[in-house]
């Protein structure tokens, strides 16, 4: 034990030294970075974490820290209330062991043991690692305070972002390599809103979008043929869409509801190797980083049956890699189409074009509304779904095993999915998939509503050091993701970009809590 002791500090003290060395030997000059310390501001901090009380003045001197957290581990909270306090003499009233100094890159303060405090000029591109801050909001209609759902959330030109939540609340978190971008906020009918992320303070966001009403000048003019559109729109897909290879990290949630009480609650951080769309054949690559999973374990004995969807759910969704009959020019002839309105989205007209089955058609078919940008013709959005009269026909569809005494009809199916423009080109941005299921067991006598919604939202893009996964990391996407041994990393998920659950989740969560802690200790059990 004691030697196993010596060599965790050896180790320790080898990556410390290593870190330390990145630091001594950047090369920018320091000087003029200095004044960040000589700032005044205000702070009235009380009952704070040492961490939680730098967040909130680097907030206020719009800086980042970096720093390794176990620094503070442990300490006791403080309180502190001062006025026009110069910021170096402020930072040492709650970072007071004095073995501790500060240096400056740039808009970084690295906390260092003061033995390595150096002269030598610094530079930013080898900062050992990045500081994040967390932001959160909603997102309402300036004219009715109205919340609105699924709105895209992210930063100018960069696939790093999340959507709002049904109540329209979201969460982000930012490093600091964002701290001079700028958060853009848009949604279907409204202006964007744009603020830039040195603006944002600690408080909540409380956005307000204004509807936007364009005049049909703005529009360009094309064959108002709603089915010429979507033609166009699929001819431009080489144009419109990235024809090579890149990888996305996405956020993905599933959950199983019966009679509106969370059963299963299941999300997890996903890697996607993601085909070029010229290669609309293969089935994208999924590498699982990080999952977490929350059973009731008192109703889960009460399923007799799987529901199918999940993580194959969401990557069948891109319909412009996987087009359903309604895109299809080969199968266009069995949908009525209508050019219901023309909008707005991401300060640019689009067309909203809707969609049926023709009243002849005697299979079921989806119906819904497509939004289609009237400059680059790219398809930036669709929600869809089967008519409620068709639902009892597609039964086989969704169900892949029952139980024999249970009788089980689908009650509700739709689907949403959007783009982001990036560099000019489209990128998966956010999937959604809401089944429900009635289901009747011969022997009760009342039926039961079982739901389950699964979502991904992407939250980063890389098309530059593309990596195509091993076989050994990859899992198929049909697998069901809360029959598997996940391991739960407790740390992880205290910092990450999520789409914020609504609150009766939290609820959920909250009393199911020791569920959740069973099932981790068992997962990893098992590893």
């Amino acid at each position: 034990m004691k030697r196993r002791k010596i060599y965790q500090n050896l180790v320790q003290s080898i990556l410390l030294n290593a870190l330390l060395v990145l630091v001594i030997c950047f090369s920018q000059k320091v000087n003029a970075q200095s004044s960040l310390l000589q700032n005044k501001i205000s702070v009235d901090l009380s009952e704070l974490s040492i961490n939680d009380a730098l967040d909130s003045i680097a907030a206020k001197n719009n800086c980042y820290f970096t720093y390794n957290s176990d620094l503070f581990t442990n300490k006791k909270k403080l309180s502190l209330k001062a006025d026009e306090v110069e910021f170096e003499i402020l930072l040492r009233k709650i970072v007071q062991d004095t073995s501790l100094t500060f240096q400056v890159v740039n808009r970084h303060i690295i906390i260092v043991p003061a033995k390595y405090k150096t002269d030598k000029p610094l530079t930013s591109s080898m900062i050992p690692y990045i500081s994040y801050r967390n932001i959160n909001g909603k997102v309402t209609n300036q004219s009715a305070k109205i919340s609105l759902p699924y709105a895209s959330i992210g930063i100018r030109g960069k696939h790093i972002g999340t959507i709002s939540n049904l109540d329209g609340e979201f969460a982000l978190t930012l490093s600091s390599e964002n701290s001079k971008d700028t958060l853009v906020v848009s949604y279907v009918g409204f202006k964007n809103f744009e603020i830039p992320v040195s603006d944002i303070s600690n408080t909540k966001l409380q956005i307000k979008l204004k509807e936007d009403f364009i005049s049909l000048q703005e529009v360009v003019i094309r064959n108002n043929d709603p089915k010429s559109i979507i033609k166009a729109a699929v001819n431009r897909i080489e144009i419109n869409y990235p024809q090579n290879a890149s990888n996305l990290t996405s956020f993905y949630r599933e959950s199983v509801l019966k009679n509106n009480k969370y059963m299963i609650y299941l999300e997890s951080v996903l890697d996607i190797y993601k085909y070029p769309y010229s290669e609309n054949e293969l089935t994208d690559k999924v590498k699982i980083f990080k999952s977490r999973k929350i059973y009731d374990v008192s109703r889960l004995d009460t399923i007799s049956f799987r529901l199918k969807g999940g993580i194959q759910g969401c990557l069948l969704l891109d319909i412009v890699q996987n087009q359903p009959e309604f895109l299809n020019p080969e199968f266009m002839d069995l949908y009525t189409y209508r050019l219901s309105d023309i909008s707005t989205f991401d300060n640019k007209p689009v067309y909203i074009i809707d969609f049926k089955p023709k009243e002849n058609i005697t299979t079921p078919l989806l119906e819904g509304k497509l939004i289609i940008e009237t400059r680059s013709l790219a398809i930036i959005g669709a929600d869809f779904g089967y008519n409620q009269s068709r639902l009892p026909e597609l039964t086989n569809r969704f169900i892949s095993k029952a139980n024999a005494k249970t009788k089980v009809r689908p009650a509700l199916i739709q689907y949403s999915v959007n783009y982001r423009n990036i560099d000019g080109k489209y990128y998966l941005n956010h999937t959604l998939g809401n089944l429900k299921f009635k289901v009747k067991n011969k022997k009760k006598l009342f039926s039961q509503t079982f739901s389950t919604t699964f979502e991904m939202a992407t939250t980063k893009l890389d098309t530059i050091n593309v990596r195509k996964f091993k076989h050994h990391e990859i899992i198929a996407p049909t697998t069901i993701l809360s029959t598997e041994n996940l391991s739960y990393d407790n740390k992880f998920w205290g910092n990450q970009t999520f789409i914020k659950p609504e609150d009766n989740i939290k609820e959920a969560i909250k009393r199911i809590s020791s569920s959740m802690q069973q099932v981790a200790m068992d997962t990893s059990k098992t590893e």
